[in-house]
């Protein structure tokens, strides 16, 4: 036998072909990575402020429900809210400060309808008329039993809208029931306001 006869038939390594595969495939995950990432870090960043805005609102309600006081939510900024305690027989406690992240703001964008529950301004073609839309009275608060009031005690519905601005497409928005104070998240999808 011939010992140099197995070194021609061991095919070890890959071939030019194969290679030239990898690098492809690896070019076009790393081109679509590029491509998607901007635009995902900003629906990312939008979601981040949704969040922080829901859990707020939660909190407010939970503390209401849970310590049997009122509290409020005040929007002292474009991109800041307080929730704040009636403490008996008067005066009030700042619980928490909230400061949107990922420069997130409260605000509207003149072009977009309401949201399908309508409680930012009325049915179509009417468009919101504020970035938080809780009615007439700047005073809502959460009770006891969980429901949103305004000054005058009556249940009030109401829709909260961010967005990073400049940014279309982070358009978010948190409607809230005021009878029970159900809260529900809508995003902007371009073209419709989508759960």
């Amino acid at each position: 036998m011939n010992p140099n006869r197995n070194v021609l038939t061991d095919e070890r390594g890959f071939t030019l072909l194969e290679m030239l595969m990898v690098v492809a495939i690896m070019g076009a995950l790393a081109a679509m990575a590029v491509l998607i990432s901007p635009n995902f870090t900003r629906q990312a960043k939008a979601d981040a402020g949704t969040r922080q805005v829901l859990e707020a609102l939660s909190t407010a309600r939970e503390t209401a429900i849970s310590q049997r006081r009122n509290v409020r939510i005040v929007f002292p900024s474009n991109n800041t809210m307080q929730i704040t305690r009636e403490e008996i027989p008067a005066g009030t406690t700042v619980l928490r400060t909230i400061r949107l992240e990922g420069r997130v703001e409260f605000t509207l964008v003149p072009a977009l309808p309401d949201t399908p529950d309508f409680f930012g301004w009325g049915p179509p073609p009417a468009r919101p008329i504020a970035a938080i839309a809780f009615g007439p009275s700047l005073t809502r608060s959460f009770t006891s039993e969980g429901a949103l009031i305004d000054a005058n005690g009556d249940p009030v519905n109401g829709s909260v809208f961010m967005m990073t601005p400049q940014i279309a497409n982070s358009a978010r928005a948190i409607t809230v029931f005021g009878l029970t104070g159900l809260m529900r998240i809508w995003r902007w999808n371009g073209s419709a306001w989508v759960e």
